[in-house]
C-alpha cells in the first residue's frame, strides 16, 4: 500500500483516484469552452494552485525557454517559483494564444478584460461535467504529488519544489537548489504519463 494518499473527499481538496483521471479528461474535453478546456488540462499537467493558474498573465511565460515564471507576489509563500512547461503545455498555450485579446491574463473575465476569470469558474465547468464534491481545481495538486511520490520516491524534496511548496526545517536551511533540471525531467514524465493515460 502506497504511503501516500490517493483521495481527499473535502471542500477544495476533493479529487478522483489516478486511474480514474483519463475518464475525467475525456469528459472535460467534450466541454463547449475550448479554453475553459484548456485551463484545466494545464492544471493536470503543471500542478499550480488555482488562484495562480486563473491570475497567470502572458509576460509570465518564456516560450523561448519553456519556463512559467511566477513573481513573488502572485505566490502563496511569498516567494517567486518557476514552473518548467512540458512540450505539452507549450502546445496548450500556443493553441489559447490563439484566443488572445488586449486583456494580458490568459483567463480574462467576460465582462471586463482588465480582470482575471472569478475563483469559481473552473470549478463550476468541472461540476458540470458531472464531478461536484468529487474534483476540485485544487485537488489536481493531491493526484499529481501522489503519482510522483510514487513514481520518484527518491527526490520527495524535488517534487516539493515542483509543488511550490515550502521547504520548512533543516531543508529550508541547507538546500538553496531549485532543482530546475530535475523538475524539467519529472515534469516532462508526467505530461507524458498524462497523455497516455488519455488517449
Amino acid at each position: 500500500m502506497s504511503r501516500h494518499i490517493t483521495r481527499f473527499t473535502q471542500g477544495n481538496m476533493s479529487h478522483v483516484e489516478l486511474h480514474e483521471l483519463p475518464e475525467l479528461i475525456n469528459k472535460v474535453r467534450n466541454y463547449p469552452s475550448r479554453r475553459m478546456v484548456i485551463g484545466i488540462e494545464l492544471a493536470i499537467l503543471l500542478s499550480p494552485r488555482p488562484s495562480e493558474l486563473r491570475c497567470a498573465t502572458w509576460e509570465q511565460f518564456d516560450f523561448k525557454k519553456k519556463l512559467w515564471n511566477r513573481p513573488a507576489e502572485v505566490m502563496k509563500g511569498g516567494i517567486a517559483h518557476t514552473i518548467p512547461l512540458p512540450k505539452q503545455a507549450i502546445t496548450l498555450l500556443k493553441e489559447l494564444e490563439t484566443y488572445k485579446t488586449e486583456s494580458p491574463y490568459l483567463f480574462p473575465s467576460r465582462t471586463t478584460y482588465q480582470k482575471p476569470i472569478s475563483d469559481g469558474t473552473f470549478n463550476a465547468v468541472l461540476n458540470r461535467c458531472g464531478y461536484k464534491g468529487k474534483q476540485t481545481m485544487h485537488g489536481f495538486r493531491h493526484i499529481a504529488s501522489t503519482a510522483l511520490n510514487n513514481q520518484f520516491s527518491d527526490k520527495e524534496q524535488v517534487i516539493e519544489v515542483c509543488l511550490a511548496h515550502k521547504k520548512k526545517g533543516v531543508k529550508a536551511v541547507y538546500d538553496k537548489s531549485n532543482h530546475l533540471e530535475e523538475r524539467k525531467l519529472i515534469m516532462q514524465w508526467w505530461a507524458d504519463h498524462i497523455e497516455h493515460i488519455s488517449k
